[in-house]
């Protein structure tokens, strides 16, 4: 299948991201002869490069972009102009935009955890506050950039993990070359801030009042300032009366609803005096209500969340890594050396890797010589078919003392078996002078050949039992069937089990009474049918317990967990001077057994009893255990005194 792929200037378009009004954006590949880079080229379409008007506001782009270097804000590579278009060429981002993330949970009917949506806000805010204390290296002044376009649409997670702000293409700068006009409206309607309805001058803390509207948006899973029309968004925006987060999630915890309604105030003197104070206030509650949370866990919900697109993507990347660029960098150097270039497009066949030896393993055994010379030129050689097995012998001319010889064989196709010589040799080439040393040295070379291949063919095509060869560096892992005869894959379910309202970060999660990894949106997969005892558990929360049927109804079985009612409990433990065996009771209706010595540092949770005025009180509890070779149960009375009660099983048993 031909591949056609278009060159624009030094880099190589690999494929289309977007389509804006006025622009395209391609992901591309750097054309160099040492190295390549995957970036994000946007290209301004013809009629709009050549509109004096849309050049200004273009420089005025690289203006405030060019300069900014900050892990949190797309960097900027290059710009310009080629075949009359004005291109910039950026840092390519590896993920979604925010709104992307946004839609894909409202589709899951998942909403933003709350530590994720803090986590990402403070990485905006410092990028931000970058950009809007930045000062000019080269004068001393300051650059006093306003994005004023910010939104879930111009913020881009990585799937590594990586928060972006993106697009200051109408950001606000001394640099600009032309001041807004009256009437004129620049960004999203529904982020504007009141002060720029009313007139007023803008500051950092417009930027600030769209970070706000963007956090209210992650914790709500909706858009704030919605309505019918633009009047009656515009009206909403002038009320700016912000409801708390919490009134819709309740996951929400009051601390952060009142940093999310400072920024959000009215009256901008009232919010955060720039947007360092405000991602203060959010690592402050982050880690105190988070305490475990780290930025890698970011990547994890991105992956689960995107793990069949990162999929497909990296099979378009590994194609386009198998386009041999060679071309496309000849083209390069001829246009730059002024040369007639026929066309940016070049045609890249794609053929088996085991009929071509590709044009750069050609070079490089360019730079040795195997010693397998023709004889004589005019000499023609008789063709023989290769039969599986069948290695190809060149004769070998003596060498002066001088050279070096090196023999090299390799594997190129297992299935007929066939081997390729490949010639290597020093920088001047001998010739032969006396015939008998030259066949002593062919039979020499027969031998040593004919060993290796030997070797090679046992160790490839030898039938032995798979579980003990290793595979393309993987072991073979097989588990027996029924019978023993023979071998047979794991059976996987193709079920999918979904817990909505799972927070990975403060509970865990029980099938089965097995611990079972979950991952950051509550799904469990690879689940067969059968019937399954879910228990959730949450520090200072009653547990909560479902079981459930999983038959051949929906492949995607979801259930829900409620908000868990507080609740104080005291904790078994055993030390180490326990005898073994097994404990069993009934724990908030659940049948349970534990193996004794108790595994969990914790222990193990029962609930204790409490009075009208919700204080602790003594608490009685009947388990059983069974020792480890016996029959018989032994019936043991625990006895809880007050709430966090440490209680030692080997006490009693």
């Amino acid at each position: 299948m031909a591949k056609k792929l278009e060159r624009f200037g030094k880099y190589l378009l690999l494929d289309h991201i977007l389509d804006g009004g006025m622009n395209r954006i391609f992901r591309a590949r750097y054309l160099g002869d040492t190295a390549s880079k995957i970036c994000a080229i946007k290209v301004v379409l013809p009629q709009y490069s050549s509109d004096p008007a849309f050049k200004t506001m273009f420089m005025d782009e690289i203006k405030v972009t060019f300069g900014l270097l900050h892990p949190n804000i797309v960097q900027t590579y290059d710009y310009g102009t080629h075949q009359k278009q004005l291109y910039v060429a950026m840092e390519y981002c590896d993920g979604k935009n925010l709104k992307e993330y946004l839609d894909k949970l409202i589709e899951k009917k998942f909403v933003f955890p709350v530590e994720i949506c803090t986590y990402i806000i403070t990485q905006v805010c410092q990028g931000l506050h970058y950009a809007h204390t930045l000062t000019d290296k080269l004068t001393g002044k300051k650059c006093n950039i306003i994005h004023r376009d910010i939104s879930p649409h111009n913020i881009m997670l990585t799937y590594d993990g990586a928060v972006k702000v993106i697009d200051f293409g109408i950001a606000k700068a001394d640099s600009n070359s032309e001041a807004t006009q009256a009437g004129t409206i620049k960004g999203k309607l529904s982020y504007l801030a009141p002060e720029y309805l009313e007139g007023k001058d803008l500051d950092p803390r417009y930027d600030q009042f769209a970070v706000g509207i963007t956090l209210w948006e992650l914790l709500c899973s909706r858009k704030l300032f919605k309505a019918k029309n633009d009047i009656a968004v515009l009206k909403l925006i002038q009320e700016c009366d912000v409801p708390k987060p919490s009134a819709i999630n309740p996951k929400v915890p009051k601390e952060l609803d009142e940093i999310v309604l400072k920024c959000l105030s009215k009256d901008r003197e009232k919010r955060f005096e720039n947007l360092d104070q405000m991602n203060r206030a959010l690592i402050r509650f982050l880690y105190s209500k988070y305490p475990d949370f780290n930025s890698t866990d970011l990547g994890f919900f991105a992956k689960e969340l995107f793990k069949e697109d990162i999929n497909k993507d990296k099979e378009k990347l590994y194609a386009f890594g198998k386009v041999d660029i060679a071309p496309y960098i000849d083209d390069l150097k001829r246009e730059q050396s002024g040369q007639k270039v026929t066309g940016s497009k070049v045609t890249q066949t794609e053929v088996d890797p085991s009929k071509k030896v590709s044009e750069a393993s050609k070079k490089e055994n360019k730079l040795f010589d195997f010693g397998f010379e023709k004889e004589e030129k005019n000499k023609t050689r008789t063709k023989t078919k290769s039969k599986p097995g069948d290695l190809r012998i060149k004769a070998m001319p003596r060498r002066s003392k001088t050279s070096i010889t090196v023999v090299k064989k390799e594997l190129l196709d297992t299935k007929d078996n066939s081997f390729s010589e490949t010639e290597i040799g020093p920088a001047e080439k001998v010739q032969r002078k006396e015939k008998g040393s030259g066949n002593l040295l062919k039979l020499a070379s027969f031998l040593l050949i004919a060993g290796v291949g030997y070797f090679s063919y046992t160790k490839y095509f030898s039938h032995e039992d798979p579980s003990k060869v290793k595979n393309q560096g993987r072991s073979v892992s097989s588990i027996p069937s029924g019978d023993g005869k023979e071998s047979r894959k794991k059976e996987v379910g193709k079920y999918k089990l979904v817990l909505d309202n799972f927070d990975k970060f403060k509970q865990k999660v029980f099938v089965n009474n097995t611990k079972s990894t979950i991952n950051i949106l509550g799904e469990i997969e690879g689940v067969k049918k059968g019937k399954y005892t879910i228990r959730v558990e949450e520090k200072g929360k009653e547990h909560f317990i479902k079981t459930i049927s999983v038959s051949g109804g929906p492949e995607v079985v979801h259930v829900e967990i409620p908000q868990m009612k507080e609740m104080k409990f005291a904790y078994v433990i055993t030390s180490g001077k326990c005898n073994k065996g097994e404990l069993i009771f009934n724990l908030l209706g659940e049948n349970r057994s534990e193996g004794v010595p108790i595994k969990s540092s914790n222990g193990i949770a029962f609930p204790v009893d409490e009075d009208i005025d919700g204080n602790a009180i003594e608490t009685q509890v009947e388990v059983f255990f069974k020792p480890d070779g016996e029959d018989l149960e032994r019936r043991v009375r625990l006895v809880f005194e007050r709430e966090d009660a440490l209680i030692d099983l080997c006490d009693y048993i």
